[in-house]
């Protein structure tokens, strides 16, 4: 039985299937599940699935994909294709006959400004009775690649927050609507070497 799960899709094509069913023998005892690589711009409630299948597991981390010094690469284009592909999954509403025992929900690269980004997060923490922590990260952007642009290129969806004011408006925001007293964390530059590390705690 598998304990640990990493999946990584570099920014393009969903490959996954939605076979929740056939899923839930082989992850009944999955504890970690890893998915980075999400297109920035793809909604993420799909992977949402994957935690109905495995409802055992206690630490979700997500992280979305934004490296605009990479778009147009040809290797890149030969490896994964030109067109990036959004996954059609159909959300069956989420109807897992076991609770959740979802302890730590790790986001890198959120983006508040990003509607999906907030029903995404707040999504989690409301089917997550057990939900301690919350950690929310400016993920990998701008990487070195992309900080030799000229100009570099704003983040989609704004940048990550970082004044108290806009925080505590963000924890407010997810607190009412996940129903959730979790600690939420704000953490930046903790990626990224160059950049100094630091936490807001909530």
């Amino acid at each position: 039985n598998i304990h640990t799960l990493t999946l990584n899709f570099r920014g393009y094509k969903i490959w996954m299937q939605p076979e929740r069913k056939q899923l839930c023998a082989a992850f009944n005892k999955l504890r970690k599940l890893f998915i980075h690589g999400i297109f920035i711009k793809f909604d993420q409630l799909w992977t949402l699935n994957l935690i109905e299948a495995a409802p055992s597991v206690e630490t979700f981390d997500v992280e979305m994909f934004e490296h605009p010094c990479l778009e147009g690469d040809e290797e890149r284009i030969r490896c994964f294709g030109a067109q990036r592909v959004e996954p059609s999954w159909k959300i069956p509403g989420f109807t897992s006959c076991q609770k959740w025992q979802l302890k730590e929900f790790q986001f890198g690269g959120f983006r508040p400004l990003l509607d999906h980004h907030l029903l995404f997060a707040s999504t989690v923490m409301g089917r997550a009775p057990d939900l301690k922590t919350v950690l929310l990260t400016d993920g990998q952007y701008p990487c070195k690649g992309c900080e030799a642009m000229i100009p570099i290129p704003p983040p989609v969806g704004g940048f990550f927050p970082r004044d108290r004011d806009t925080q505590e408006a963000i924890v407010k925001q997810l607190r009412e609507i996940g129903q959730s007293s979790a600690q939420i964390i704000f953490r930046g530059g903790s990626t990224h070497p160059s950049r100094a590390t630091w936490s807001c705690i909530y």
